[in-house]
């Protein structure tokens, strides 16, 4: 018998990410004027706060600039190469931390080299909705790495 295979993923822009990250970003902005804080401070926390919006919405969810990622091929539910958008990849594991719901996907990466992990922030619109469940049932009970495997007593 086979081994279960995920095909590779293309990531697409998402429109529904973005609209997230626009609305908690704005709901904070909002709360700034409420903070005991002088107007300079609450100035400078809006500026941050706004650069803080445009990348996270350039990076995650339209998938722009060199470091985007755009690609995950799975060797299986732990171990994944994620694809850049300068055309390199890279092979990770995916942390516990990850999550898996219904409309939105977490993936904590592990890259060799790199101190603090990735993170993928998926959507039903960042693949197509057959793409988006076959990520989610592999995720969840995908096969694990051979060498892992546990005998249950």
């Amino acid at each position: 018998m086979s081994e279960p295979h995920l095909p590779i993923l293309l990531l697409q822009p998402s429109r529904r990410l973005a609209a997230l990250l626009i609305a908690a970003h704005v709901a904070v902005a909002g709360l700034l004027p409420l903070l005991p804080l002088p107007a300079w401070t609450s100035f400078g926390l809006a500026l941050l706060l706004t650069a803080n919006a445009v990348h996270a919405v350039a990076h995650h969810a339209l998938r722009r600039g060199r470091r985007a990622v755009t690609a995950l091929d799975f060797s299986d539910r732990e171990q994944v190469h994620v694809g850049w958008r300068d055309g390199s990849w890279r092979t990770g594991r995916i942390l516990g931390t990850s999550t898996v719901g219904a409309t939105l996907t977490v993936l904590n990466i592990a890259l060799a080299g790199r101190r603090l992990p990735l993170h993928v922030v998926l959507s039903g619109d960042s693949l197509g909705p057959d793409d988006f469940r076959r990520l989610r049932v592999w995720l969840r009970w995908g096969p694990r790495n051979a060498g892992d495997a546990a005998v249950m007593p």
